[in-house]
């Protein structure tokens, strides 16, 4: 038997005929399957089914019947009518523009500055699809966008010239991958989608670079700097407590602790959190000149202000370097630093572990050693 939407042919395989039999309906209420002949390249459509509305005023009833979508063959339109059938939502028609702005104000509550300032720098880079709804949006889709920021692509500098924009990092490429699965997680506890197609899309493939950190040469320039070139302190500071950009920026007044003379922070792993740094006796002058600014972070704006990981960036930290007349390494490179130079003067390896808040210790170091803030202080001060 081969079955034709709305027509059911019975194959007389002896006599070779086609016997003709009655139409089978769908019941009442589960929607329809039908075909448009205006449309060429998806002219299947399938129909939710209808809903009646009362005018109070006249008293009179409308059916509303909405459109699910457009569809190349008949199969395709009764799975879409079938899915929605087992997932109904008054969201059909919900665009990724939509989405956001109802996704944005629920996810924003839980998450860092930070990782709202990188969500909204990849929603940037999605606007092909904003009008796009999300029941339509498959990973083909989506793959185009990474692709194109994966490769040189056109585009113009600061002043409009036209150049060749180089490939994002890997590291941009994976949050913009982070947001769009956010958006269908989203989606799918909404009943908006009936697949998370974001966890299909595929990262090019990451080139190990070598991670890099300042000389002792660089260091001494550096050293120099600090209290004659604006944040040069705070590089070094950094290089001297090993903390992560963002960790460091977001150390208050109350992270430091007078009595033992030692920073507490830390967030990323759980080795991290939390840890305890002491303060080398190079860096205590410049750590009590920022104190002294009373501002929210230790390393404030002239009015008190935090400054976020970026703006850091850009405004204070690599300008610094250049006027120190050092290699532009990344703020990270600070921590490298901080260990290696932590591992040339012999600290224990589990110390070092414990000061930078990694996690991979191996199982001595990880179960039956503890450091006291003496033991840490010892090997701080192994830092000539």
């Amino acid at each position: 038997r081969i079955e034709i939407v709305g027509t059911s042919i019975e194959i007389n395989m002896e006599r070779g005929l086609h016997m003709p039999r009655k139409a089978i309906k769908r019941e009442n209420g589960a929607g329809s399957v039908y075909k448009r002949k205006d449309l060429k390249r998806r002219p299947w459509v399938a129909s939710a089914p209808a809903t009646t509305q009362r005018d109070d005023e006249s008293k009179r009833y409308t059916t509303n019947q909405q459109i699910i979508g457009y569809y190349a063959t008949a199969q395709e339109a009764k799975d879409a009518l079938e899915n929605y059938r087992r997932a109904p939502t008054t969201k059909l028609n919900i665009t990724l523009e939509e989405l956001h702005e109802e996704w944005e104000p629920i996810a924003y509550r839980s998450i860092s500055k930070q990782t709202q300032d990188n969500y909204d720098a990849c929603w940037v880079k999605l606007e092909p699809l904003y009008k796009t709804k999300v029941r339509d949006i498959r990973t083909a889709q989506m793959q185009t966008i990474l692709d194109r920021y994966s490769n040189p692509r056109p585009g113009t500098d600061k002043k409009g010239n036209p150049v060749e924009l180089p490939p994002m990092s890997h590291s941009t490429l994976s949050k913009i991958k982070a947001l769009l699965t956010q958006l269908f997680d989203y989606a799918l506890q909404n009943d908006i989608a009936i697949k998370n197609y974001a966890k299909f899309l595929v990262l090019p493939k990451q080139e190990k670079t070598k991670k890099d950190c300042f000389t002792d040469l660089e260091l001494q320039k550096i050293r120099k700097a600090a209290g004659n070139i604006p944040f040069a302190d705070v590089i070094l500071m950094m290089c001297y407590t090993g903390f992560r950009i963002s960790e460091f920026l977001e150390l208050t007044p109350f992270s430091y602790d007078s009595a033992l003379n030692a920073l507490k922070g830390g967030k990323k792993t759980e080795a991290g959190k939390g840890r305890v740094v002491p303060v080398h006796p190079a860096i205590r002058p410049y750590l009590a000149s920022w104190l002294a600014k009373n501002g929210k972070t230790i390393i404030c704006t002239d009015d008190g202000a935090p400054y976020t990981a970026d703006s850091f960036r850009r405004q204070c930290y690599y300008p610094a370097l250049e006027a120190i007349g050092v290699r532009r390494l990344t703020p990270h490179a600070t921590r490298h630093t901080f260990a290696t130079r932590l591992s040339a003067a012999g600290a224990r390896v589990e110390d070092i572990q414990a000061l930078a808040g990694h996690e991979d210790y191996d199982m001595t170091a990880n179960t039956y050693i503890h450091q006291d803030i003496d033991t840490l202080r010892a090997a701080i001060e192994k830092l000539s």
